[in-house]
C-alpha cells in the first residue's frame, strides 16, 4: 500500500502544508519523498504523520480493502452483464475517485472504467479514459497488462475483428492467473462468439462448452444462456440436432421464468430453426408463432421470425393468402429498415411464386453473390442447390457442373475455417 500518496491526499484536503506537517516529525525534503513513494518511512514516522492527519494505519488499510472489493465487484457486475448493479458501483466509485487515484489500485481503476464506458456506449467518456490508459500503460503490472490485453480482445469483437479478437483472447489465456475464473470464462466465450460469427462452428462448440462449464460453477446464469445460445446455434451449423434441440429445450424453461421479455423471443426463433432444419415443420410453426406473438414488429429479430414462418409454409406447401401477407409484410419491413438481407429473400420468394425461371435469373445475379459476400455460406448453399436443380431440369449439364463446382467450394471453405479453429 502506498501509503505516501494517502498521507498527501489527506494532507492536501486539509489545506496542510508540507512544513506544517512534517514539523517535529521529519524534514519537509524528507516528507517529500515519502508522499511521492520515493522513501518507505519507517512504522513510527508513519504513524506520527497519520496522527497528526487524524488517521490511523489500520484504518487505511481496511479502506483500501474495502476499495479492492468494490473494484472487483464492480468488473464482477460487468462481465455478469448486470447493468442496474453496475450502475450503482459506477456511482460509489466515481464517490471515491480522488482517493482511488493515490491508491495501488488506480490503474485498475481506469482499466475498469474504460471497459465499463464503451459497454454503455458513453462515447467522449470512454475516448478520455482510453487516452489516460496510453499515457499510463508503461505503470502497467503483468497482471494489468494482461487485463489490457484482454480488454483491447473485447474491443476488437465489438467491432467486428474477430480474428484480432481470437489472437488476443488466446494471448490473455496464455497468463490469465490469478486473476479469477471468471476473466477465463470471458476469454473462452468470447473465443466462441467470434468462431461462432466467423462460421466456424466446431472451434465455437468447443470453446463455448469451456466457458459453460466454469460458468455453471459460477452460477452465472444470464452468460449460461448467453453460451448456450452459441452453442445450440452451432449444433444446428453441424447437423448435430438432437444436440441443439437438448441446449434450446433447457434454456427455453429458464428463460420463460427469469428472462421472458428479452432472451426468451430469441430463443424462440432459434429453437423453431433447429426444428426446421431437421424437418420437423409442425413443431417449429408452433415456435415461430409464439415468437412472432412476442417480438416488436420493428426488430430484426421479428424479421428472422417472419423468413422462418414463410420457409415453413413453402415446406408445408400452405402458401395461402396470409402466406402472401406476410412475405409483403418482410418485403416492406426490409425497405423499411433496410435489411437487405430480408430484402433479397422478400423479392426472391416473390419471384418463385410466379416463375421458377425468373427466380432462378434473380438468384444468379442478385441473391446468390450478396449471400457469397456477405459470408452467409449455408443459405449460398442452398439457393446454388436450387439454381443446380433448376438447370438439372432443363438438361443443361455445362451449367449444373459450374454450380456444383461452386457448391464444393463452399464445403471446402466451411471445412477449411473449422479446421483453422481447432
Amino acid at each position: 500500500m502506498n501509503v505516501g500518496s494517502i498521507i498527501k491526499y489527506y494532507r492536501t484536503k486539509k489545506g496542510i502544508t508540507q512544513t506544517e506537517l512534517a514539523e517535529g516529525i521529519c524534514s519537509t525534503s524528507h516528507l517529500s519523498k515519502i508522499e511521492t513513494n520515493m522513501y518507505t518511512a519507517n512504522e513510527e514516522t508513519l504513524n506520527m504523520l497519520l496522527e497528526r492527519l487524524g488517521l490511523r494505519l489500520e484504518d487505511e488499510k481496511h479502506r483500501m480493502n474495502e476499495i479492492q472489493e468494490i473494484l472487483l465487484e464492480f468488473i464482477q457486475a460487468i462481465f455478469a452483464t448486470d447493468e442496474e448493479q453496475a450502475d450503482i458501483i459506477y456511482q460509489e466509485i466515481v464517490d471515491n475517485k480522488d482517493y482511488i487515484e493515490t491508491s495501488d489500485f488506480v490503474n485498475l481503476y481506469h482499466l475498469y472504467l474504460f471497459r465499463y464506458y464503451w459497454w454503455k456506449e458513453m462515447l467522449e467518456e470512454e475516448k478520455a479514459i482510453f487516452s489516460i490508459l496510453q499515457r499510463i500503460k508503461t505503470t502497467f503490472t503483468p497482471i494489468e497488462e494482461n487485463i489490457y490485453t484482454f480488454f483491447k480482445a473485447t474491443k476488437m469483437l465489438i467491432e467486428g475483428d474477430r480474428e484480432g479478437a481470437i489472437q488476443y483472447n488466446k494471448q490473455f489465456l496464455e497468463n490469465p492467473l490469478p486473476l479469477g475464473r471468471f476473466w477465463t470464462a470471458e476469454a473462452y466465450y468470447q473465443i466462441s462468439l467470434a468462431y461462432s460469427q466467423n462460421n466456424q462452428p466446431e472451434a465455437a462448440v468447443i470453446y463455448g462448452k469451456k466457458a459453460f462449464e466454469i460458468y455453471e460453477k459460477e452460477c452465472n446464469w444470464r452468460r449460461l444462456i448467453h453460451t448456450q445460445m452459441i452453442l445450440g446455434i452451432n449444433y444446428m451449423r453441424l447437423r448435430l440436432f438432437s444436440e441443439a434441440q437438448s441446449v434450446y429445450k433447457l434454456m427455453m424453461r429458464n428463460a420463460r421464468l427469469f428472462y421472458r421479455d428479452s432472451i426468451y423471443p430469441h430463443i424462440l426463433v432459434n429453437y423453431a430453426r433447429c426444428f426446421l432444419l431437421s424437418k420437423d415443420y409442425h413443431k417449429a410453426k408452433k415456435l415461430i408463432e409464439e415468437a412472432l406473438v412476442i417480438l416488436p414488429d420493428d426488430s430484426e429479430e421479428y424479421l428472422t421470425a417472419l423468413l422462418g414462418w414463410l420457409e415453413i409454409g413453402l415446406e408445408l406447401n400452405l402458401t395461402t393468402k396470409l402466406w402472401e401477407e406476410r412475405l409483403e409484410e418482410l418485403h416492406n419491413l426490409s425497405l423499411k429498415h433496410e435489411y437487405k438481407y430480408y430484402y433479397y429473400y422478400s423479392v426472391f420468394y416473390k419471384k418463385s411464386q410466379f416463375s421458377q425461371v425468373e427466380a432462378t435469373k434473380y438468384a444468379i445475379k442478385w441473391f446468390y453473390p450478396f449471400l457469397l459476400k456477405n459470408g452467409h455460406h449455408d443459405e449460398a448453399k442452398t439457393i446454388i442447390t436450387r439454381i443446380i436443380d433448376h438447370y438439372d431440369n432443363k438438361g443443361d449439364l455445362s451449367k449444373v457442373g459450374y454450380y456444383y463446382k461452386q457448391w464444393r467450394i463452399l464445403e471446402e471453405k466451411e471445412r477449411f475455417y473449422n479446421e483453422k479453429g481447432l
